[in-house]
């Protein structure tokens, strides 16, 4: 367990290009941040300003062009695609605005999933994803498939789903993108509920409202930090 203070993620001068055979498009330029164990993270700006290309990078989903990022102590450079897959699966739990629930399984087998390739075995993977559900409200509904679910419903499956391996840091892309403004802040006073709890989470939104659920916000404009400050 690390401790309070333990950096998780260190980002040092970070950049991201992308060449097509006309075009240099920058979309990250000389980034620099750090999360701690313990803080919520709101990562915002105005849409293009490379929100989503860091959060990408910062799951090991995508690769910096140049710059220095080390998770967890380790360089995430001189991790091998296996390793960076492990890591994944383990240590990163990711919550999308588009839920990206499987339509054809229930409720539970979408949590139990990812678990499925840890050989873990089928008792400690059942106790993992109902007390992931017990933890967002949706334990009751473990047998529904995600159509018979509202969008909030199906976006608290999600956060089960990222919760239910213990992830060292959450990941949240636009949590609330496709919800509305109740289920939106339902899913945020869930997410703030977890990080008192000593959850670690890294949020991007274009929405400024939400956050104030932060314990810091990091401001993203044309691809730079233009501001970084504590929520409170």
């Amino acid at each position: 367990m690390l401790n309070q203070t333990q950096t998780v993620i260190k980002l040092d001068n970070i950049s991201k290009v992308f060449l097509t055979e006309e075009l240099e498009t920058h979309a990250l330029s000389d980034v620099s941040l750090e999360i701690e164990d313990g803080q919520f993270i709101a990562i915002n700006g105005p849409s293009g300003c490379g929100k989503s290309t860091l959060l990408s990078i910062l799951g090991l989903l995508d690769k910096p062009t140049g710059g220095n990022y080390l998770l967890g102590g380790r360089e995430v450079a001189d991790l091998t695609q296996a390793e960076m897959a492990k890591i994944r699966n383990r240590e990163v739990g990711f919550i999308f605005q588009s839920f990206n629930l499987i339509g054809d399984l229930s409720v539970y087998e979408n949590v139990e999933l990812p678990l499925t390739y840890r050989g873990m075995k089928s008792s400690h993977r059942k106790n993992l994803a109902e007390e992931a559900l017990e933890k967002v409200g949706m334990a009751h509904r473990m047998k529904h498939l995600p159509s018979q679910l509202s969008g909030g419903q199906q976006q608290r499956v999600a956060v089960a789903r990222a919760l239910a391996g213990k992830p060292q840091i959450l990941l949240a892309d636009e949590p609330t993108g496709n919800l509305d403004s109740k289920n939106g802040e339902a899913v945020m006073d869930l997410l703030k509920d977890l990080n008192d709890e000593g959850a670690t989470i890294c949020m991007v939104t274009h929405d400024e409202r939400y956050s104030s659920y932060a314990t810091n916000t990091i401001h993203l404009f044309d691809g730079k930090v233009v501001d970084a400050i504590p929520t409170y």
